[in-house]
């Protein structure tokens, strides 16, 4: 399905029927890498899974701009198109970035929050060197095309975790990559890239959903990054998944599913608690 905007052609599909739950996908990902995922969830959910702006079937303006506040308003225009009020939120790595920008922006439109492999912004000394290095990594899409790009990309130690999986799983993963195009991912290397973000670590102290902040055990960085964003938002908890790297919901999908449904069963009790209190 296609959302039209005045900047973007925003592709997406609903899958199932309940409680609405947004899926938002990492760098050179799509919405198809959450079908896994959504095949091994319980019945009674609305899976919401867009296209992030340069990837996928999403189209936008050649001027347009791929940034985490474009991409939130993206998210806010599809839930009023969908009739929906709030929205619990999994985001991974780029799309856990996006996930803690919309918390930290329009916590009024979350149920709940969980992240994978995500931190909330980097800070002040290391934005400027790793923005210039996603720069030289856009210019290096747009020197050397996609294939070049998705081979080197694949390849790094960041994502050995998926080999695990086997040649067979390994060579769809590239396929997904394939289908984006130089443009797209080159532009949201320079408006989403972690240093083009604005660190929203300050504003996470005030929301008020429940929040699951999930790493993989081989992962170290993220796993400190969940530790740091679970002691900053005040009804979290972070959840590290054992013998997983990066792509934990992709590396161990079984596992990262039975974190998911205890989180989103969790978050259902607190908000059926919070209602029943309003009229005691």
């Amino acid at each position: 399905m296609i959302l039209e905007r005045e900047d973007v052609k925003l592709s997406y599909f609903v899958a199932g029927d309940g409680v609405p739950v947004t899926l938002l996908h990492g760098f050179t990902q799509s919405g198809r890498s959450w079908r896994e995922l959504i095949a091994k969830m319980p019945p009674g959910w609305r899976w919401i899974v867009p296209d992030l702006r340069g990837h996928g079937e999403t189209q936008i303006r050649h001027d347009a701009s791929c940034s985490m506040e474009a991409c939130t308003r993206d998210l806010v225009a599809l839930w009023d198109e969908l009739g929906v009020e709030r929205s619990h939120v999994v985001g991974y790595s780029m799309g856990g970035r996006l996930a803690l920008h919309v918390a930290a922006k329009r916590p009024d439109r979350l149920l709940s929050l969980v992240t994978i492999g995500a931190h909330a912004g980097l800070d002040e000394g290391a934005r400027e060197g790793r923005r210039r290095g996603d720069d030289a990594l856009a210019n290096r899409i747009e020197k050397e095309g996609i294939d070049a790009f998705v081979k080197y990309w694949g390849s790094l130690p960041l994502f050995a975790g998926l080999e695990r999986r086997g040649p067979s799983y390994v060579a769809e993963v590239r396929a997904e990559r394939l289908r984006n195009h130089v443009a797209g991912l080159a532009c949201s290397l320079r408006g989403m890239g972690a240093g083009a973000m604005e660190p929203v670590w300050d504003e996470l102290a005030q929301v008020p959903v429940p929040c699951t902040f999930v790493a993989g055990q081989l992962d170290h960085g993220y796993v400190a990054s969940a530790r740091r964003l679970a002691a900053t938002a005040p009804n979290s908890r972070y959840e590290v998944v054992p013998r997983a790297g990066h792509a934990v919901h992709q590396e161990r999908p079984d596992a990262f599913a039975r974190v998911l449904a205890a989180h989103l069963a969790m978050a259902r009790a607190v908000g059926a608690s919070a209602s029943s209190s309003t009229f005691e």
